[in-house]
């Protein structure tokens, strides 16, 4: 007997409203470090506050953590392994996302760990200057979410078409569980990497982030952080051919570091 591999699509009926978080990727922690400022550190106020937010987002997203580490100080392990945090959490919720079954796969999971690593590379945003309102000083993230769920949607659609006719044919009846399902992912993942090659971006959108200040450091809280981070992937729009998102959203969301480091 076939197997038919059963893909829920998105009634044309859902709404999905935009900065809701429950049609988001949640990802891993961010990592948030206090910056100690010695003398002279805040001679420059906007420019130092810009530079420190720039250099969170680039090891975060980039894996570009040489600025990070040095203007905070934090471990080199620790900066890593919160970067392979993150981009493997991108990694486990597209393989939900698209109904993957690839945890055991030891050649298929690295794989879209590395098609994560690759979307990303892509990651785009601008840090304005620090500006000061009141008493506190604040700068703008304006992000350009990338839109590949977007992008790839109409040929996932067809690929899934595609392969449930290759199913009904009997092409894969005498297949394993485990093969048919990596036959299946392997296709998706391909598909997202090529897609990745040439990202194109939703429409920019800003988040005002707070610089908080104590006697000696300044950083930025998990909230600001959370907002920044639910904008790097745009929302999934709703169509007649949409694939049905499976919510991943948790309340794990929390910093992973919370010292000050040297500058």
């Amino acid at each position: 007997m076939s197997i038919r591999k059963h893909i829920k699509y998105r009634s044309p009926a859902v709404t999905v409203t935009a900065h809701t978080s429950s049609h988001r990727f949640r990802l891993a922690a961010l990592l948030l470090a206090m910056l100690l400022c010695l003398t002279g550190c805040l001679s420059n106020r906007p420019s130092a506050y810009r530079k420190y937010v720039d250099a969170l987002l680039a090891a975060n997203y980039k894996g570009d953590t040489k600025d990070y580490i040095k203007s905070t100080g934090a471990n080199v392990d620790d900066v890593d392994a919160t970067y392979l945090q993150n981009v493997s959490r991108l990694a486990e919720n597209l393989i939900t996302y698209y109904g993957l079954e690839i945890s055991g796969n030891i050649d298929l999971a690295p794989e879209m760990t590395e098609v994560a690593k690759k979307i990303y590379s892509n990651v785009n945003y601008e840090v304005s200057d620090a500006y000061q309102d009141n008493t506190i000083y604040y700068v703008d993230v304006t992000v350009y979410p990338i839109n590949i769920l977007n992008q790839v949607n109409d040929q996932v659609v067809s690929y899934i078409d595609s392969f449930n006719t290759r199913v009904e044919n009997g092409e894969f009846n005498d297949y394993v569980k485990e093969d048919y399902e990596a036959e299946f992912a392997s296709g998706v993942i391909d598909i997202l990497s090529s897609a990745a090659d040439s990202i194109t971006y939703a429409e920019p959108e800003t988040v005002k982030v707070r610089i908080i200040q104590t006697d000696d450091n300044f950083y930025i809280g998990n909230e600001d952080l959370r907002s920044v981070d639910l904008l790097m992937i745009a929302d999934v729009e709703a169509t007649d051919e949409t694939v049905d998102y499976i919510n991943t959203d948790d309340d794990s969301y929390s910093d992973s570091s919370d010292g000050s480091s040297e500058n």
